[in-house]
């Protein structure tokens, strides 16, 4: 659970947001990625989004050129609602508990759970372990809510510390390359401080 979690967040983090990047402001989205260490550190080391926001906001406006009123609005907003890192941690985490349990997962299934997902992500709070806390709902709205998939749910509770790591890295990379991709949708984004 822990490996496959951990290889489809990096994946999607690496690939999605510099193509989206690359898409929106035809920059070199490697630049986005080296200015987002610092931040990506802060919210891996906290698994908290809520701590890594001052120095993303800060990030954002003063070195990947986004507008100051558009941060100021994409982030906190970001924070709560934009949380893929969050929803991709609720499908597989669901997806093992019922399999341990011996239940089968239908693609019906799967597409409850990833609706689901998706609304349980965009009311999570952004503190520490609040997605896996939310997995419960998920796991619960799909029908998967036998004895055996609780004391499962207890098992993944305990272990899903790195999981949390990342997937709050991928949420607030997300919360930076969706304030970029709007500022530029917009025409407030400054290309020459991005470079």
């Amino acid at each position: 659970y822990i490996l496959v979690t951990i290889i489809v967040l990096v994946v999607y983090l690496m690939v999605a947001y510099p193509i989206a990047i690359g898409a929106a402001t035809h920059c070199n989205p490697f630049i986005f990625m080296k200015k987002m260490i610092k931040v990506a550190i802060i919210a891996f080391g906290a698994a908290a989004s809520a701590p890594a926001l001052p120095l993303n906001r800060e990030t954002c406006v003063k070195e990947l050129g986004c507008s100051e009123e558009i941060t100021d609005f994409v982030l906190p907003v970001g924070m709560t609602i934009n949380m893929n890192g969050t929803a991709i941690m609720h499908i597989i985490g669901a997806a093992f508990i019922a399999t341990c349990a011996g239940l089968e997962v239908t693609p019906m299934n799967y597409l409850t759970m990833t609706l689901l997902a998706i609304a349980a992500s965009m009311g999570t709070p952004a503190i520490p372990a609040a997605g896996s806390v939310m997995l419960y709902a998920v796991l619960t709205g799909a029908g998967f809510n036998t004895e055996l998939c609780t004391l499962i749910y207890s098992l993944v509770l305990a272990m899903n510390k790195p999981c949390e790591m990342v997937l709050t890295t991928l949420n607030v990379v997300g919360d930076a390359a969706t304030a970029v991709i709007v500022s530029a949708s917009e025409k407030e984004f400054n290309k020459e401080l991005y470079n």
